[in-house]
């Protein structure tokens, strides 16, 4: 796999060509180093084949990976914080007897305005909607209702998580008979929800519950993470959603700091992957996908001219990458290389690594507890947000971005950095791909890096004081180290016409591509971004029950 870290696909995914490899004793199969791509490898290896994981990179994961940024700094590089890998996954693959260990991100959000009020919110129902009381009566009234309303959405949105989509064919009738055994449950009015979601705005949709602009601010931020679009873009209501659909511990929507960083989650599933016998391999760059004249997958060719023979091939690099960059046009049907040429990826997500001498101070926290053990966000409005966001339409980065960002060394004070020392992790939007006037290398960075932390600033008097190291990644750097086209860490927008059956493009949303024994895995594929596995998981069923099919279905061409 090329580009990015280890494991499968990475939540932000990550520059990882990763196609695992199995051996050729007629049970391997391969896949690939960011997070998905190891979670795929864990649960083929789990069912007993022989599988092997080729890693561009010499640290595994993608782009949920710990790096030494700086000498004595462990720092989460691209993702940060885990949210939507289901209990389930961390179950079946025993991840906590592998070292995955998680603390509360608490509280969910701490989000400080210009006229000196804030709003705090704990994920506690009644706590949010007293906090919120404290803005706006009418607000705080309708915040049950709110919760209740996105809690049943979010149950809805889990039973489609682990459903391999119906392809757009006939022939695909078992997948669509799956799919309505899933959603046999739901009401009408559901269906309607969803539509609803999935084609509004998070303006439109917050506007129905709320009237405070604070309010609306601090809840839309969600709305715009990882997303090239402002809380005013139509579909930006699902952004909110896909978000919501997590939980840790049994707290619904709420963000985890993983032990020793993001790195450690895929480093319990690459245990996980070799305790169950998968092979993994790093430093070894894949060039392409080796096709026979059949059009058949049988291997892989490494930068360095070795092949390696393999019976399935799994890549969990982003689907443009992994159809156009590791087979080549040349081999894929016309409409495919359409379906993938048309297949979006654009971003204005920016990370920000920071070194603190201190831990910023916030005199606008006003609750029990450490502020520093939450999540920090500067989100005054939602016309804030979307004003950042038409500067990034025209190539200029947001004068005043959006940015959220926490304090790791809150929750593991020894291990991520030098004694008395701490760290800051930033994400921030937005940061268009390329700069219409100047560039990125030539002072684009530190601009950048001093409009966002200067926003923070404003709530935190020693915040500039207390910084000695900033590291800024933009759209561009995510794509060249972790191999997200366009530096989207969803591996591609979360549009209705990217999602579910259509991901990454009609006709092949069950994992399977044009080209035989071949696979993705990527977060590129159902259901998308976010460190949480499924996809790698998704994947993985399609592949074992491919295998257990026998020979023959193999001989055929698949997607015909």
């Amino acid at each position: 796999m090329q580009p990015a870290a280890a494991g499968f696909a990475p939540p932000c995914p990550g520059r990882l060509r990763c196609r695992a490899w199995a051996r050729p004793n007629g049970t391997s199969s391969s896949s690939a180093g960011g997070h998905n791509g190891l979670a795929c490898a864990a649960y083929l290896a789990r069912a007993g084949l022989d599988v092997l994981v080729l890693e561009r990179r010499e640290i595994l994961g993608g782009a949920a990976a710990t790096e030494e940024t700086w000498p004595g700094y462990r720092i989460s590089s691209a993702s940060y914080v885990v949210s939507l890998m289901p209990p389930q996954v961390v179950r079946e693959l025993e991840l906590e007897r592998f070292g995955y260990a998680v603390s509360l991100i608490t509280p969910d959000y701490f989000v400080p305005f210009p006229d000196g009020t804030s709003l705090t919110l704990w994920g506690d129902v009644r706590r949010d909607a007293a906090n919120i009381a404290k803005l706006n009566a009418h607000d705080g009234a309708a915040y049950p209702a709110f919760d209740r309303y996105f809690d049943r959405v979010a149950r809805l949105l889990r039973d489609l998580l682990f459903v391999v989509p119906p392809n757009l064919r006939l022939g695909d009738l078992p997948g669509w008979l799956r799919t309505a055994a899933k959603v046999r449950g739901w009401r009408a009015r559901d269906v309607a929800e969803l539509v609803r979601l999935f084609t509004m705005s998070a303006a439109d949709f917050l506007d129905e519950w709320f009237e405070d602009e604070r309010v609306k601010g601090a809840l839309a931020t969600q709305a715009i993470i990882g997303a090239w679009c402002g809380p005013m873009t139509p579909g930006s209501a699902y952004v909110l959603m896909h978000h919501w659909i997590g939980e840790i511990d049994g707290h619904a929507g709420a963000w985890g700091w993983v032990k020793g960083g993001m790195g450690g989650v895929s480093a319990a599933i690459a245990r996980s992957a070799q305790a169950a016998g998968a092979e993994i391999r790093t430093g070894a760059e894949v060039r392409r996908v080796v096709v026979n004249e059949a059009g058949r997958a049988v291997g892989v060719e490494l930068a360095d001219g070795t092949v390696l023979r393999a019976r399935r091939v799994v890549s969990s690099a982003h689907p443009v990458t992994s159809y156009l960059g590791f087979v080549g046009a040349e081999r894929l049907p016309a409409e495919v290389v359409r379906a993938v040429k048309r297949y979006r990826s654009r971003s204005g997500s920016v990370k920000l690594n920071v070194a603190l001498g201190e831990l910023p101070s916030f005199p606008g926290w006003d609750q029990e507890g450490s502020v520093h053990r939450g999540l920090v966000a500067v989100s005054p409005s939602v016309e804030y947000l979307e004003r950042a966001f038409d500067a990034a339409k025209y190539g200029r980065m947001s004068e005043h971005p959006y940015l959220e960002v926490v304090f790791p060394t809150a929750h593991e004070p020894e291990g991520l950095a030098p004694k008395g020392k701490h760290l800051m992790l930033g994400f921030s939007q937005y940061g268009p791909y390329e700069l219409r006037e100047g560039s990125w290398d030539d002072g684009g960075r530190e601009e950048y890096a001093k409009r966002a932390l200067g926003a923070l600033a404003e709530f935190s008097p020693n915040l500039l004081g207390a910084i000695e190291r900033v590291e800024v990644l933009t759209p561009r750097d995510l794509e060249e180290r972790y191999g997200l086209l366009g530096g989207n860490i969803m591996q591609g927008e979360l549009t209705p016409d990217q999602m579910f059956m259509f991901r990454p493009i009609p006709g092949y949303a069950d994992y399977r591509t044009p080209i035989a024994g071949y696979y993705l895995c990527g977060a590129g594929t159902h259901p998308g971004g976010g460190v949480m596995g499924v996809c790698g998981r998704n994947a993985a069923t399609v592949i074992l029950r491919d295998h257990r099919l026998g020979r023959l279905r193999e001989r055929l061409p698949i997607g015909e």
